[in-house]
């Protein structure tokens, strides 16, 4: 099948095989037989090998395929109309999604799980937010198998929350990130101007306090002093350079996997952002402090790449671990500490609140608080202060 979008023919496979001669071009069909006027030299012979290749059934096939065309209009209609009512224009990466995926205007678990696809193909998300979005979809599949957009009520939130809780699928935090998710998507369903009621209009899903514990002082100086320790191109080494890097910056692990992409002008990084649907594909200059950038420069120099040494998050978190436990550090160590730490070292620093929530990229204070982690040394600097403000 054809379809014409601003002169540009787009074709769309349908799975279908019939000999050329016994296609009616005009109507789109597949014919049994041709009209007396119409039969060439050939005709017998392309009917004959026809019925050899479709078996006795080739009628039925022929009717069946017909089938296949009508369905195969009528969608290409459907899309085409559907853009027109909603004011939507179309474009082949636009007309090939709702193709593929008919009931996308019906069904939000369907529009969820083709939107989730078109944003990883295009690259708005990374490969590991399409894993965190594939696994929130998959959970709400197995909280319902259809879910039609005029089923989504003011309940509709309260009972996945509920769904969450007693199938023991995860902790606030996790359930919390679900239905950030959720409502990513539904966000497009509006934009998209399918018509449904706000599920989360009067739900606030709540969020603890992080889980993730920020390196102590001293458990950051273990790992340096192991670090310079290490010879150059060995794997604790390229693991700690990256790690270190993200204690020593703001960076989101995602971002942090693209710096080879990024443009280093001094200390001044630049670099687009991969995460969040407002601030994607956003250029953030980002300052960086002196050990962040000694430790991007020797993974340049040692490794021979533009960034950090490509290790899976799986194995990094291994071999963070494996040292932890060498080095007598207590805090659970994994990728997503790094961030945790830069964030409580630029607090316990002194460092400005606002600037902080800028250099890590939240629109709302309360998210970047959810980063500090405020611990005894910390309250007992800060009243040591009070004391000598006082005197």
């Amino acid at each position: 099948m054809q379809v014409v979008l601003d002169s540009e023919v787009v074709p769309v496979a349908l799975g279908i095989t019939w000999p050329a001669l016994l296609v009616d071009e005009d109507t789109g069909t597949c014919l049994t037989k041709l009209p007396k006027a119409q039969q060439g030299p050939s005709y017998a012979e392309a009917v004959a090998a026809a019925k050899k290749v479709f078996g006795a059934d080739w009628e039925k096939q022929a009717a069946d395929h017909n089938l296949i065309i009508g369905q195969a209009l009528g969608r290409a209609n459907k899309v085409f109309r559907d853009a027109r009512m909603g004011e939507v224009a179309l474009d082949k990466a636009r007309f090939l999604t709702e193709y593929k995926t008919g009931g996308s205007k019906v069904d939000f678990l369907v529009f969820m799980s083709a939107r989730i696809n078109e944003r990883f193909d295009r690259g708005e998300i990374n490969k590991s937010t399409w894993k965190n979005h594939r696994s929130t979809y998959n959970k709400l599949a197995d909280f319902r198998k259809k879910i039609p957009f005029n089923t989504l009520t003011h309940r509709f939130a309260d009972e996945f929350e509920g769904w969450l809780k007693r199938n023991g699928h995860g902790d606030v935090n996790t359930r919390w990130g679900r239905h950030r998710d959720v409502k990513t998507y539904l966000a497009y369903a509006k934009r998209d101007k399918i018509p449904f009621e706000d599920p989360y209009a009067h739900f606030r899903p709540k969020q603890g306090e992080s889980s993730w514990k920020a390196l102590q002082p001293d458990e950051f100086d273990k790992l340096e002093a192991y670090y310079k320790l290490c010879a150059p191109c060995h794997p604790h080494r390229r693991v700690l350079q990256k790690f270190l890097f993200s204690c020593t910056s703001s960076l989101r692990l995602g971002d942090l996997k693209a710096i080879g992409q990024a443009k280093l002008n001094d200390r001044q990084l630049h670099i687009k952002t991969h995460k969040g649907r407002e601030q994607y594909g956003k250029e953030l200059l980002l300052p960086l402090t002196r050990k962040a950038l000694r430790y991007l420069r020797e993974a340049q120099q040692e490794n021979g790449t533009e960034g950090f040494f490509d290790y899976s998050d799986q194995y990094t978190n291994r071999q963070l671990q494996e040292m932890a436990a060498v080095l007598g550090i207590q805090t659970h160590l994994h990728n997503h500490v790094g961030r945790e730490t830069f964030a409580t070292n630029f607090i316990r620093y002194g460092g400005n609140v606002a600037v902080l929530q800028k250099l890590m990229g939240h629109s709302k204070l309360s998210t970047t608080m959810k980063y500090v982690h405020v611990d005894e040394a910390m309250k007992q600097a800060e009243i040591d202060r009070m004391d000598a403000l006082d005197n």
